[in-house]
């Protein structure tokens, strides 16, 4: 989870449709039936301008059968008035609407990523998200952050591609430095390479919080910033998107991985 920065609201999602689209769905529900007024085109849209992955889990949404769903932080049937109010709007992925389900969280407060920064409140140790205060515990147990096979396997799977790859360019800086006859072909390969590698975290990237986690505490990715400090290869884009890296990236504990 990583902080998101809440785009200005669909322009057809007026006052006066809001008010309209609020009075449909509380008369639906007198009637003992839910109309899904939220679930317009324009909403979702805007909805993946916020972000195009699941504000809790950061799964990728139109991948692996994970597609947006309409998410209400203040739960649509206890806070009826909110049902299409803008700012009460997130992308979620199936498993992660479902699994806060009901939860009130004006009474038990869970993380707002467009509101509370997550790196505050949450921290990474052995591939399992752990909380640093109450908001970040309550946010871990509501969303189930720690489902191993939906989650905890693909950050350990992501944590074992990263170091390898690191390794590798690791090797391939080290045969550049030590070859005498050097050619500009292989100089831009190889930070083509690496900036891929550290792109992986950046905050538009699924899993992203825990990518950068893994990038920048991995021992390879410290022995290839020297490396490619020695052989003149760091450049100011590595500098920012290493940057970027540091905002979203939590506090992490990861243990060796060998490789």
């Amino acid at each position: 989870m990583i902080k998101l920065t809440r785009t200005d609201k669909p322009i057809e999602l007026t006052d006066e449709l809001v008010k309209s689209l609020t009075e449909e769905y509380i008369n639906s529900k007198d009637q003992g039936t839910t109309k899904s007024v939220w679930i317009k085109s324009y909403i979702k849209k805007a909805l993946s301008d916020i972000a195009n992955k699941c504000c809790y889990c950061e799964a990728k949404l139109g991948e692996e059968s994970k597609y947006m769903e309409v998410e209400h932080f203040h739960d649509k049937s206890t806070y009826p008035k909110e049902v299409v109010e803008w700012e009460n709007l997130l992308p979620s992925c199936k498993r992660c609407n479902g699994k806060k389900s009901t939860h009130d969280t004006k009474k038990q407060p869970i993380i707002n990523p467009t509101l509370n920064n997550p790196k505050d409140h949450l921290w990474l140790y052995c591939y399992r998200i752990k909380g640093k205060d109450e908001l970040g515990k309550l946010t871990i147990d509501v969303l189930d952050l720690n489902d191993y096979d939906r989650l905890v396997k693909v950050r350990f799977e992501i944590g074992n591609q990263i170091q390898e790859s690191l390794q590798i360019q690791v090797d391939l800086v080290i045969n550049y430095i030590d070859n005498p006859n050097k050619t500009i072909r292989t100089k831009n390969k190889i930070i083509k390479a690496c900036e891929s590698i550290m792109r992986q975290g950046l905050p538009s990237e699924a899993y992203s919080a825990t990518t950068s986690c893994i990038i920048l505490n991995s021992e390879e990715y410290t022995e290839l910033k020297i490396k490619l400090k020695e052989a003149n290869l760091w450049n100011t884009d590595f500098d920012k998107i290493e940057k970027q890296l540091e905002e979203i990236a939590f506090d992490v504990y990861i243990p060796r991985i060998k490789i």
